[in-house]
């Protein structure tokens, strides 16, 4: 079932609703600016879920950098190498058992990696070039989240000039308006450009088409690098057998000089406008004396599947391009702006979030904002904050979609960083961690569909390279649904974890929405191939556990001393915390799956004898879970990374009441750690804290993450929030976005441990507020208002009528099975019911 928000009506009578301030939506959900963007990393995202562009709000030249989320160099099965594990196994197992970790790791890495990894890619520029270089007046440009609607404005030789610009799901376009307050005064020049030396565009009659195709190879190492490592055997379009290159070897190919491989690609604009003219003139439109031009921009890619060649088995872009310009050809701008807001107002207005007073920079540009957080409290930015990765979701993420990826849906390089794909030992998963808790669960379907996906070629992969059943997944995988690892060495690339951890990201689907149906046909099937897969790799540790025999700690790297006593540093080992902590979630959740289902008894039996088998977590001589299976010294101690600690996030095996022992050494391994890290990593130490139940810690990593990026003009090089509230690795990373809305709502609400949780990490910033419309696991909705610290009341809705146990710092009461709303005071009494 999908999540339903509280009407109007249901939510006027509540109890609820006696404590909302009011509505404040005009100021609190803006981002808003007093110049143009200078650079692509201060420019306003939009998107549709397909469609993505960046808006820069330039007066004399606007510029809208465009993608599309099919857009990846290369074609599938190409990476794919004849890697064999079996081959090297014995003698990597036995190197490990004699703490040869640093020969292990050197072999893996020789021996057991594939090739690099294709690169998602821009699709091209939109410009619309002024004659207004002059001075300008009044200038604003700002992102409305209450409508997904990007408007700049400003005045020049007295003449008010207005532009809004969205993308469209419902009409699969960009659309942009430019207004005059003057008639005949708006004149302007359109053109469409791309980075990719195949493209170029025409003008014919009103519209402008930009055509083109992508590299069929992108090598993000350069040359010398792949030379030195002795690996020109594995990329054979750029040497031949000796190793000698060939003459047009380079990092990227194109068109002739990869055989002719390469996605197609082509965006259509359209130029409609009221008084005045469209004057074609070959690579341009000119827009001469309008009072008012409405610009529609589709666009399209061969892109026919992910186990199909683009080139030679593709769809054609040119068609899909037509029928969406032709799909909006009889509509106004009024139509279509209508039914993007109503399409997107139903998803975002499903969770409202007030944090008590507005700050004293409340009303300041969203920029001097971020930079004054640091010393003044904004809460209303928290709000913010939370609504902006709520707003990505949507933007980037819809049924049917590519899932988001490194940099979301956004990305202006053809060599992007870390190829902009998807990191599968954290980023592309924290991307999803708030899709189900802030009532956005439709918005998971792309990654839970890339899983299934995947698993095809897993399957392959387990078969051919370790000699397995089931399906497997390492730490990067693109549109291709690659399941090799790649080539960047032994940490992080060898590590077939993946698979187990995207089955928590459907397993937590069932748990939050109930759907059995999605339980029998996607999410067990997957599941239970995964734990086939694990059930295989694992190996006897000599003391009768079982213990995974290869593995790393993503990304982190340990400090030993060899067989021979000299100190080395190392990334493989036997047993990472992390493998055994996967492991041991997705038996247990298989397992869970199986008896709901009544499936595979003798399959579920084996699973519960190994189970307990399972290296146990271990506590190490500081007071901190250990990393790995001995008690090594970290090579980093303040690693951006946390991957031990999966099980206390986005695991549910740890809690401060269900296992406090283990949950103490948790908070130590934090404490170590220290609050520090990549933007992504706050951001994730942000929801850890909150699962400790420690309210003020967690507050202080959101503060610690908005903080400016931006370190002078120009220089966006430190971990915090971009100008545009975009996360800074640094580089710019989405998933600290998404981390930080997941954080947010986890201090709020948690349903992990088997009860809801109402304000289980509330700060003490954070005197008063209220949220409406968030999830808890057994499709439930929560709204909760709280006053001085303490909850005032909460409304409970069980959309499937299942049993609940609610819990309040150390009140608890039982909720009966039955469909309604359930209305609780700051006693948890309940003083009101519903039926539905």
């Amino acid at each position: 079932m999908q999540p339903r928000p509280l009407t109007r009506r249901q939510f006027l009578g509540s109890p609820l609703a006696a404590s909302l301030a009011p509505d404040r939506t005009a100021t609190d959900l803006l981002l808003w600016y007093r110049e143009p963007a200078p650079d692509w990393n201060e420019a306003l995202p939009i998107g549709n879920g397909r469609l993505g562009a960046m808006v820069f709000g330039g007066v004399p030249v606007e510029q809208i950098q465009l993608n599309e989320d099919t857009l990846y160099s290369d074609e599938p099965g190409r990476r794919d190498l004849p890697l064999d594990v079996t081959a090297g196994f014995d003698h990597v197992l036995t190197l490990l058992r004699q703490r040869r970790y640093a020969e292990a790791e050197q072999y893996i890495t020789r021996h057991w990696l594939g090739r690099t990894w294709p690169c998602y890619q821009p699709l091209g520029d939109l410009y619309l070039e002024f004659d207004h270089s002059g001075e300008v007046s009044g200038y604003r440009r700002e992102l409305d989240l209450t409508e997904a609607v990007c408007r700049v404005r400003y005045r020049y030789k007295g003449i008010l000039y207005e532009r809004e610009i969205f993308a469209s799901h419902p009409d699969q376009l960009i659309v942009l308006r430019v207004r005059a307050s003057r008639p005949g005064a708006l004149n302007f020049l359109v053109r469409l450009r791309s980075v990719h030396p195949t493209a170029s565009a025409r003008a014919a009659g009103r519209e402008l088409v930009l055509t083109g195709q992508l590299p069929g190879l992108v090598v993000r190492r350069p040359l010398e690098w792949i030379e030195q490592r002795g690996e020109q055997w594995k990329y054979p379009e750029l040497w031949d057998r000796e190793g000698r290159r060939r003459p047009h070897a380079k990092q990227v190919l194109y068109a002739d000089e990869i055989g002719g491989l390469g996605m197609r690609f082509q965006a259509r604009l359209r130029v409609r406008c009221s008084g005045g003219k469209v004057v074609p003139g070959g690579d341009h439109l000119r827009v001469q004396g309008a009072h008012e031009a409405l610009l529609l921009l589709a666009a399209a890619s061969s892109f026919n599947g992910f186990d199909k060649s683009p080139s030679r088995e593709g769809a054609d872009p040119e068609a899909r391009a037509r029928t969406f310009l032709q799909t909006a050809a009889g509509k106004s701008y009024r139509q279509i702006r209508l039914a993007h807001v109503r399409d997107y107002r139903a998803l975002f207005d499903r969770v409202r979030l007030r944090l008590g007073r507005r700050g004293p920079h409340a009303g300041l540009p969203t920029d001097e904002r971020i930079e004054r957080f640091a010393g003044d409290d904004d809460p209303s930015l928290v709000a913010l904050v939370f609504q902006f990765g709520r707003y990505l979701m949507i933007a980037g993420s819809r049924p049917g979609t590519q899932p988001l990826n490194l940099q979301g849906l956004w990305n202006r390089e053809v060599i992007p960083p870390w190829a902009s794909a998807y990191t599968l030992n954290i980023n592309a998963q924290m991307n999803y961690w708030p899709a189900e808790l802030t009532n956005l669960s439709e918005c998971h379907e792309p990654l839970l569909r890339l899983a299934r996906e995947l698993a095809a070629n897993g399957r392959r992969v387990a078969r051919q390279m370790y000699k397995r059943r089931g399906w497997v997944a390492h730490h990067n995988t693109t549109i291709w649904r690659c399941a090799q690892p790649v080539d960047y060495g032994a940490l992080p690339s060898f590590w077939p974890m993946a698979a187990g951890w995207l089955c928590r990201h459907l397993w937590e689907h069932y748990l939050f929405t109930g759907n059995r149906r999605f339980l029998a046909g996607e999410a067990y099937p997957l599941m239970k191939e995964a734990a086939e897969f694990y059930l295989d790799w694992l190996i006897e540790d000599g003391e009768g556990r079982l213990i995974t025999p290869v593995g790393v700690s993503p990304e982190n790297r340990f400090r030993y001393r060899d067989h021979d006593g000299r100190a080395r540093t190392a990334g493989v080992s036997l047993a990472p915390t992390m493998d055994m902590a996967i492991i041991r979630d997705l038996f247990a959740n298989t397992i869970e799956a199986a008896r709901l289902l009544g499936r595979d008894e003798d399959f579920r039996q084996e699973l519960e004898r190994k189970l307990p088998r399972l290296l146990p977590y271990r506590i190490g001589s500081r007071g901190q879970l250990q990393e790995w299976m001995e008690d090594f010294e970290e090579a980093e101690p303040q690693h951006r990374h946390v991957s031990h600690l999966y099980p206390l996030h986005p695991g549910s095996e740890l809690s401060p009441r269900k296992t406090p022992e283990l949950a103490a050494a948790a908070r130590r391994s934090l404490e170590l750690r220290g609050d520090g890290g990549s933007g992504w990593a706050r951001a994730w130490k942000i929801n850890l804290w909150a699962r400790l139940q420690d309210g003020n810690r967690a507050y202080a990593l959101l503060k610690n993450l908005i903080q400016p990026a931006r370190e002078a003009p120009g220089k966006y090089n430190r971990p915090g929030l971009l100008p545009n509230l975009l996360c800074s690795h640094p580089p710019f990373q989405i998933d600290g976005n998404f981390g930080a809305t997941a954080g947010i709502a986890e201090m709020l609400l948690q349903s992990h441990a088997g009860e809801i949780h109402l304000l289980p990490a509330l700060p003490a910033a954070w005197p008063e507020g209220e949220v409406r419309g968030l999830c808890a696991r057994g499709a439930f909705e929560v709204s909760i208002a709280w006053k001085e610290g303490r909850l005032a009341n909460a409304e409970i809705a069980s959309k499937l009528g299942a049993a609940a146990t609610v819990r309040y710092r150390e009140l608890v009461v039982a909720l009966p099975p039955a469909r309604g709303r359930y209305y609780l005071d700051e006693k948890l009494r309940l003083y009101r019911r519903e039926s539905s």
